[in-house]
């Protein structure tokens, strides 16, 4: 077995093993003509070890943690917190003018009032009531209704029939009373600023 030198005892690398076996079998077969032929026609042994590097191995470089790095608070002045200014609102005076609301009266009371009050006119139409005397003579009798229009004063604005008596100087003589009478006595305070109407009756009756 045939070992090469080397020095150092260092390894060798695989491009530097194969031409050191090409300059080996150079100078083998320079080698061969000197040799007898006996012994060239013995085979000649040629045992080469070839030592291959092996990669070293690489170390696990485990990196170190890095350190969280906490910066300093910077010494300085602290600013103040900013007051919010309030502006104070304007106030506008609020003047209340509080209105005077008569309270209507509604038509019940209304209704009632004019039935109150065409008794009185009733009354006063009465005092002017003079029986004709050729009706008294000849004994005409009836009643005659008739329908008024007032303001809230008592003045008459219309007046008129709504049932003859049946006897045209009865008739007559019932629309001379309403003249006779108005104006009318004052209406109550509800009647005041309205224009209303009131049926009359006015009835002629002999005495037995």
């Amino acid at each position: 077995m045939l070992t090469l030198p080397y020095k150092n005892k260092r390894n060798l690398s695989i491009a530097e093993t194969i031409l050191l076996s090409i300059l080996f079998h150079a100078a083998f077969l320079a080698y061969i003509p000197s040799q007898n032929l006996n012994q060239i026609s013995k085979s000649v042994e040629l045992d080469i070890d070839i030592l291959i590097n092996e990669p070293e191995p690489i170390e696990e470089i485990i990196p170190e943690p890095i350190k969280e790095i906490i910066p300093e608070p910077i010494k300085g002045i602290i600013p103040e917190p900013i007051k919010e200014i309030i502006k104070p609102k304007t106030i506008t005076p609020i003047i209340s003018s509080k209105k005077i609301i008569k309270s209507k009266p509604n038509n019940f009371v209304i209704k009632k009032t004019i039935e109150s009050y065409s008794t009185t006119l009733a009354k006063a139409i009465a005092k002017q009531k003079k029986y004709p005397r050729i009706a008294q003579m000849r004994g005409w009798q009836g009643e005659i209704i008739i329908d008024l229009e007032i303001d809230g004063k008592g003045n008459l604005i219309n007046s008129k029939i709504k049932q003859k008596s049946g006897f045209k100087i009865l008739d007559k003589e019932g629309m001379a009373m309403i003249k006779r009478a108005s104006p009318f006595p004052k209406p109550p305070k509800e009647l005041e600023s309205k224009i209303f109407n009131v049926i009359v009756p006015i009835s002629f009756k002999l005495q037995p």
